[in-house]
């Protein structure tokens, strides 16, 4: 894959990254002892157990106390629950050492429409310009379309109601952090 960096120069970095459809943690690809900024309330126990990874919960405490060291920041649409969902984005940026990825599923808004908790909603493109802005380098996403709760849950969002319209999108992002 050729890849372009932020200011249009190509390089020879080859990067191989699949994003699953069917795995959230397939995607994430988390390998030994990584370190991982989980964001969201809750962590899924299958992200616990992934390869002795080092996982911390994201925080205000840790946003405020830590600079730096992670090699993953993930969430699974947990971002939309958290108040100032953009600002967490921005400060997971900071926190990733170089090379280091942002793993996220981030929804449509329609599939958030009967969702009262939901704080942070955006679309594809505004989630993809906003990435960009942060300052990530290169830019995966495919969109994941779900027909029911079941399949919802199934793909770990839970935060999904059974009120949602179905089928619902999700867009599913890796994004790079430049060396």
């Amino acid at each position: 894959m050729a890849v372009t960096n932020r200011k249009g120069a190509a390089s020879d970095q080859v990067l191989g990254w699949t994003i699953s459809s069917g795995s959230f943690l397939q995607t994430a690809s988390i390998k030994q002892e990584e370190n991982v900024l989980w964001i969201g309330d809750s962590l899924p126990p299958a992200i616990i157990h992934a390869n002795k990874a080092r996982v911390v919960m994201a925080s205000s405490a840790v946003f405020n106390s830590v600079k730096s060291g992670f090699d993953v920041a993930a969430s699974q649409l947990g971002i939309h629950f958290l108040e100032n969902g953009e600002e967490w984005l921005r400060q997971s940026f900071h926190l990733l050492n170089p090379g280091g990825r942002l793993v996220i599923d981030l929804a449509e808004p329609s599939a958030l429409q009967h969702s009262e908790d939901a704080k942070y909603i955006g679309s594809l493109p505004d989630y993809w310009d906003l990435l960009r802005e942060i300052g990530f380098e290169a830019i995966f996403v495919q969109q994941i379309a779900v027909h029911s709760f079941l399949e919802a849950i199934e793909q770990g969002w839970a935060e999904l109601t059974e009120e949602a319209p179905f089928p619902a999108a999700v867009n599913r992002f890796v994004a790079l952090k430049g060396r």
